[in-house]
C-alpha cells in the first residue's frame, strides 16, 4: 500500500470509533432495567490515534460517541455499553459498532453482547474488510451467557446477518442475535465465589474497591482478573472549564487466567457526588496501530456545551 493510501485508510477506518447513537437506540437503552432503583446514562465523545507506519501517529478528534448505562437497586444491577460508528457520518460508510449488557440479580446473571466482526491486525486488513463488506457479507459476533453462582454458561459464535445493521437497528439486530445465539457452541466454566459475571460489573467494583484487590470475572466463556496497578488521587478534575470534582486517575491490567495474556488500559473516574464511580476519561489501545480515547460529554448544568472552555463561552 502506498503511503498516501495508508494515511487515508488510517483516517477513515476508525474501526471502534462511535458516532452519536440514534434516538431510538438511546430510548431502548433507557427502558432497560427501569423497574425500581435509578438508571444513569452517560455519554462520551471518542478520539482516535492511528499509526499506519511504525514511526508516527495520526490523531483524529471527536470521531464519535458512546453511551454507558448503569442501574442499581437492592440485590440487583445492570450495566450496558453501546459504541459504534454511524455510516451516515463515516467516510466510506464504515459501519462498526458493539453492544454489551450485563444484568445481575442476586447470584444469577445474564450477559448479552453483539458486535460487528473486526479482527484486523493492520490498516491494510481493515481496508480489505471494508471491501469485503461492500460485497454483501455482514458478519457479527455474538456472546450470550448465564450464571447461577456456581458456573457460567456461554454461547459464542459468528454469524452472517441478512443486512448490515447499524446502531439505528440495534433492537432488530439484538433480536436476531438472541435467536442465533441458542445454536452456538456451549462453553461452561466454574465460577468461584466473588467472580463477577462480566467486565462491566468487574470495572464497577474496581472503581469502588481498594486499589490492591484483584477482581475475577468471566467473559467470552473464559476467566480473567482485573487489577488496578497504579492510581493517583486529585481533589479536582477538569475537562475544559468544567470541574467534575474529586477523581482518581488509574492504570488497569486484565490478565487471562487461561494463557496469561495481558491487556492494559487507563481511566479517570469520579469519587464523590454525581460522578462517583463514573468513568470521566479512558484510553485503550486495541491494536498496535490504534489508540482510542473516551471523554465524558454529559450536558453541563450551566448550559454550556460539554468540554467548552471558559474562553469559548
Amino acid at each position: 500500500m502506498k503511503r498516501g493510501s495508508a494515511v487515508a485508510a488510517a483516517l477513515l477506518l476508525i474501526l471502534v470509533a462511535a458516532a452519536r447513537p440514534a434516538a431510538d437506540a438511546q430510548d431502548d437503552l433507557s427502558r432497560r432495567g427501569d423497574a425500581g432503583g435509578a438508571t444513569e446514562m452517560h455519554r462520551y465523545t471518542i478520539g482516535a490515534r492511528v499509526r499506519p507506519l511504525i514511526v508516527f501517529w495520526i490523531t483524529r478528534k471527536d470521531v464519535g460517541d458512546a453511551v454507558v448505562t448503569r442501574h442499581r437497586a437492592a440485590d440487583e444491577a445492570s450495566y450496558s455499553l453501546l459504541i459504534g460508528s454511524d455510516p451516515d457520518r463515516t467516510p466510506l460508510h464504515i459501519n462498526r459498532w458493539g453492544y454489551i449488557e450485563e444484568q445481575i440479580r442476586g447470584a444469577e446473571a445474564r450477559l448479552l453482547g453483539l458486535m460487528t466482526a473486526s479482527d484486523e491486525e493492520s490498516v491494510e486488513q481493515a481496508e480489505a474488510n471494508v471491501r469485503r463488506q461492500a460485497t454483501g457479507a455482514h458478519r457479527f459476533k455474538i456472546i450470550r451467557g448465564t450464571a447461577d453462582g456456581e458456573r457460567m454458561q456461554s454461547r459464542v459464535l459468528s454469524i452472517d446477518l441478512p443486512e448490515d445493521y447499524t446502531l439505528r437497528q440495534m433492537t432488530v439486530a439484538l433480536d436476531a442475535a438472541k435467536r442465533a445465539a441458542d445454536t452456538g457452541a456451549l462453553r461452561v466454566v466454574p465460577v468461584p465465589p466473588g467472580t463477577r459475571p462480566g467486565l462491566l460489573a468487574a470495572l464497577s467494583d474496581a472503581m469502588r474497591e481498594s486499589p490492591d484487590r484483584t477482581i475475577p470475572y468471566v467473559y467470552y466463556g473464559k476467566r480473567y482478573e482485573l487489577r488496578r496497578i497504579r492510581s493517583t488521587s486529585m481533589p479536582h478534575f477538569h475537562i475544559g472549564a468544567r470541574d467534575y470534582g474529586p477523581a482518581v486517575a488509574a492504570d488497569f491490567v486484565i490478565v487471562s487466567t487461561h494463557d496469561g495474556e495481558q491487556t492494559s488500559f487507563s481511566m479517570t473516574y469520579g469519587t464523590s457526588g454525581t460522578y462517583a464511580e463514573v468513568p470521566l476519561t479512558a484510553r485503550y489501545q486495541p491494536r498496535w496501530w490504534m489508540q482510542v480515547e473516551l471523554t465524558i460529554a454529559d450536558p453541563d448544568p450551566s448550559g454550556a456545551p460539554a468540554g467548552q472552555t471558559e474562553a469559548a463561552r
